[in-house]
């Protein structure tokens, strides 16, 4: 259960310096899923992340392919990550119909 924490807690980083770095790639276009898995892989290369060992999958013939993979799916993590929290920060304008409130506060003061 530690191992998984510290995955979580690697992908919401990784989902942060994408939010923050947002305006660099802006050019790139839909390049958030590449610069997310470059970063996922960065991150477990520098903290020699390796999933498979952490939870006693030990079948793997090289370390290195065992951390790669780590790397990617902290990318992968993080990209549901802010998939899900954008679904969360915009429920609340679905469920309060913004636009129905404008209709009945400053459309009556116009008429």
């Amino acid at each position: 259960m530690h191992f998984f924490a510290v995955f979580l807690f690697f992908s919401l980083g990784v989902m942060a310096l994408t939010l923050l770095g947002g305006r660099a790639y802006r050019m790139v276009g839909e390049g958030r899923p590449f610069i997310a898995a470059a970063m996922g892989v960065a991150l477990a290369w520098l903290a020699n992340l390796n999933m498979w060992t952490g939870w006693q999958i030990g079948n793997l013939r090289y370390d290195w392919v065992g951390v790669t993979i780590t790397g990617l799916a902290i990318g992968g993590t993080a990209l549901v990550v802010h998939a899900f929290s954008g679904f969360l920060f915009g429920l609340h304008r679905k469920l309060d119909d913004q636009a129905e409130e404008i209709e009945r506060t400053h459309l009556r003061k116009v008429a």
